[in-house]
C-alpha cells in the first residue's frame, strides 16, 4: 500500500500513536485507525489493542464516507456492556469472551460485510493519504532531522 516515503511515515505515526495519540492530528488519526482494520479486519479491533480507539475510528470511518462499516461496529459495539467496548483490553477481552460464542453468527455476518468492503475501504485510505499529503510529510520531515 505503501512506498518508502510513506512506509517511513507510516512508522513515525505508529511511534506517535502508541506513546502520545493524542499528539496526531486527525488527518493522522484517520490513517492510525483505519489501517489495522484494512490488513486485520474488523474483528481484530475489538480484540486487540486499536479498540481503545473505537469512537475515533467510527468518526474516522464517517470522515472517509464508510457508514455502512460503521453500522457494523455498532452492531459489535452494542454487545459490550453500555453499548460501548471498554478502553482497556483486558476488561474489553473479558466482556467479549462473555459472549462472542453466544454471538458467533451476527459476529461472522459483520466480519463478512466488512471484507467484502475493504478493498473499497482501504482506496478510499490511499485517496486520503495522497490528498492530505501526510505519508510525504513526516518522510520529508525527518530527512531534515
Amino acid at each position: 500500500m505503501r512506498n518508502g516515503n510513506a512506509q517511513e511515515a507510516w512508522e513515525k505515526i505508529v511511534d506517535i500513536g502508541c506513546s502520545n495519540y493524542n499528539l496526531l492530528t486527525k488527518d493522522q488519526k484517520v490513517w492510525f485507525n483505519i489501517e489495522p482494520l484494512t490488513t486485520d479486519g474488523i474483528i481484530d479491533h475489538y480484540i486487540n489493542t486499536c479498540g481503545k480507539h473505537n469512537q475515533d475510528t467510527i468518526d474516522a470511518l464517517e470522515f472517509l464516507g464508510f457508514h455502512d462499516i460503521v453500522e457494523l461496529m455498532q452492531q459489535v459495539n452494542n454487545l459490550f456492556l453500555n453499548g460501548q467496548p471498554p478502553a482497556d483490553i483486558y476488561e474489553r477481552n473479558k466482556q467479549w469472551d462473555s459472549w462472542c460464542d453466544k454471538y458467533e453468527s451476527l459476529l461472522d455476518n459483520v466480519d463478512k460485510k466488512f471484507w467484502e468492503r475493504c478493498e473499497d475501504l482501504e482506496k478510499s485510505l490511499i485517496e486520503h493519504i495522497n490528498r492530505t499529503k501526510i505519508g510525504v510529510i513526516y518522510a520529508d520531515r525527518n530527512k531534515e532531522r
